[in-house]
């Protein structure tokens, strides 16, 4: 299996992660994040050795132990996963990009998402940046900023939003030119 097969066949079964997700998570949002967090277990589970027999079975395994996680984690801290980072997101559209055999509409959707990360605003880039490359907490991020971690928190929740809508709003015009 080369590196990029494993994310292949992760984005091509998005729907059906998604829907596996939200019937444990009963929450879109949170369902998202881990369906991101488990992107990067594919991701470096791809640079290993080691062969996957049955992906469909092992990346469910990976998203129910993700979601246990994040639901534990919330419950105790109220604190959400991560959301994916804008330079995996450029990997992965990357690999896209230079596979032809790739699903378009999976290349649609990666491409739609590097565009609305590439239009959000410097601060909100920022934030982004700290959150999830720099991986800071939202205390850190908000003393830096002159912030409260609620309000941190909450900033992150609506450009997460932002970014879902806005890859949304372009895959339906690539639809509708398509």
């Amino acid at each position: 299996m080369t590196d990029s097969q494993p994310i292949q066949q992760y984005l091509q079964l998005r729907s059906e992660f998604m829907g596996y997700l939200y019937a444990i998570t009963r929450d879109a949002e949170l369902a998202e994040e881990v369906y991101q967090n488990s992107a990067v277990v594919v991701i470096e589970k791809a640079n290993s050795d080691e062969e996957i027999r049955n992906f469909r079975a092992w990346a469910k395994e990976v998203i129910r132990r993700q979601a246990l996680h994040a639901i534990r984690t919330r419950e105790t801290s109220r604190r959400h996963g991560r959301a994916i980072a804008p330079e995996l997101l450029d990997a992965i559209a990357d690999t896209f990009s230079k596979d032809q055999s790739t699903d378009s509409v999976v290349h649609n959707e990666a491409t739609a998402m590097q565009k609305c990360v590439d239009e959000l605003p410097d601060e909100k880039r920022k934030l982004i940046a700290m959150r999830y490359e720099s991986d800071a907490g939202f205390d850190e991020i908000s003393s830096s900023m002159n912030s409260t971690p609620a309000a941190v928190q909450r900033a992150l929740s609506r450009i997460r939003k932002v970014l879902h809508d806005c890859t949304q709003r372009r895959l339906a015009l690539t639809e509708g030119h398509g």
